[in-house]
């Protein structure tokens, strides 16, 4: 008996555009996707409504700030809204499909379950897409804006902080400010750093001039200067340099402006007093305590961002919560400080990679939503979507558990940024070439 089996053809994968069957499907998602898109939305205003509004009222706004700020809070909503609608989204797309055996179906004319997701699989790229753009360009902007228009209207101590001591990431400089609230301009500042050759030419003057043998010999003191005199000009440079260099002074200033199209901070009307490098005393932080010559009052100091590096957007940034940073400016801050604490790298470097990751979260969305829905085809939607809700908590918790080990340093920074997002999208990869056949 011949065997007829073998000799029917096999049905191939198919590929290719199916133009009606995705238009199909590209459609029903679309809707899922927005109606849920839309409720959380709705959702997150609410939110900042119950949370802030009120103290809009209080301040007597106007309701055109109320709505501007509103909208200035939307798209930093919508970036956590993304993945999570899109995962939403696919599962009720898919199991409302394999309730009604669509699935079955497509899978039945030579479709593979990858194959039937493909519309959903583009739109996911689409909105990762969009919500790279959203964490690194339209985010950061629009937060900005509704924290001033918070800050203007309903709160004007946002960012006014009394006493406020601020570190460098490098530990080169410290700050204390009698009153911190942004912008440009301050009074009554305290600046504890050390002495660089930038600064030395700032506070002595040009070399041969009659303020630079007076300044100098403030500084140094008589004895000392007496001994350089009898150097020549490259000998006293070199001297000078290895005298000053790295030598603890505060300086304290009455007014300060920082001019963010140079870089530069401008100290007036104020004084400096530095301090000894020989003292020798039994614990090392009290070493350099002895000061070396009387307060030297200035009326005008300049200098660049060699000698002090932080703006007053990065002390901004150092009170706000590493979290709500971009990606630029925390690549920014590790690139200007190569020589920040180990704990403060680890901090900056795993949400650096974290931020990176997490926009992806779209695209895992899909690779976990269609398996997942195809697998609860016979048992309806309801079933699919908590088990979409089961599949986000577990991805957040597991997400945030290797953030705060990368943050300690327990774990690679790269790791921990990027393992969790990789990891789900190889599980749902996975399943997906599991279930091809």
């Amino acid at each position: 008996m011949k065997n007829t089996s073998s000799a029917e053809p096999k049905i191939r994968r198919r590929w290719f555009p199916l133009w009606k069957l995705d238009g199909y499907i590209f459609k029903e998602f679309m809707i899922k996707y927005s109606i849920l898109l839309l409720v959380f939305v709705i959702l997150f205003v609410l939110s900042d409504v119950y949370r802030d509004i009120a103290d809009f009222f209080d301040a007597k706004a106007d309701w055109r700030d109320i709505l501007t700020y509103l909208v200035y809070k939307t798209p930093g909503n919508i970036r956590f809204i993304l993945p999570i609608s899109m995962l939403l989204g696919c599962m009720w797309t898919m199991a409302t499909f394999g309730k009604n055996l669509e699935v079955t179906a497509m899978r039945a004319s030579g479709l593979s379950l990858f194959r039937c997701g493909w519309a959903i699989l583009f739109v996911g790229l689409l909105v990762s897409g969009v919500n790279i753009y959203f964490n690194e360009k339209l985010v950061p902007e629009t937060s900005t804006k509704a924290e001033r228009l918070y800050d203007e209207i309903a709160d004007k101590r946002r960012y006014s902080h009394s006493l406020l001591t601020f570190r460098s990431d490098d530990g080169k400089r410290r700050w204390l400010f009698q009153l911190f609230a942004g912008g440009n301009d301050y009074e009554n500042i305290t600046l504890k750093t050390t002495w660089n050759d930038d600064m030395f030419r700032q506070l002595t003057g040009t070399v041969g001039s009659e303020k630079y043998a007076r300044n100098l010999k403030a500084i140094i003191g008589e004895k000392r200067f007496s001994e350089l005199q009898k150097l020549p000009l490259k000998q006293q440079s070199e001297q000078l340099s290895k005298l000053m260099n790295g030598r603890k002074i505060d300086f304290f200033v009455k007014r300060a402006t920082y001019d963010y199209k140079k870089n530069t901070w401008i100290f007036k009307n104020g004084s400096f007093l530095s301090y000894d490098n020989n003292d020798e005393t039994r614990f090392k932080a009290s070493s350099g305590t002895t000061a070396m010559h009387d307060e030297i009052n200035f009326e005008n100091l300049v200098f660049s961002e060699k000698s002090i590096p932080e703006s007053p957007q990065d002390i901004i940034n150092a009170i706000k919560e590493k979290d709500d940073l971009s990606t630029p400016v925390i690549w920014s801050v590790l690139k200007r400080n190569p020589n920040m604490p180990h704990r403060a790298r680890c901090i900056y470097e795993t949400v650096f990679f974290y931020r990176i990751a997490f926009p992806w979260a779209s695209f895992l969305a899909v690779f976990l939503g269609i398996p997942l829905a195809a697998k609860n085809e016979r048992t309806g939607s309801m079933l699919a979507i908590i088990s979409a809700i089961i599949l986000i908590v577990i991805y957040i918790i597991v997400a945030q558990i290797f953030l705060m080990l990368g943050k300690a340093g327990s774990v690679n920074p790269v790791f921990a940024g990027l393992a969790p997002t990789i990891a789900f999208i190889a599980a749902g990869a996975w399943r997906l070439l599991a279930d091809r056949n």
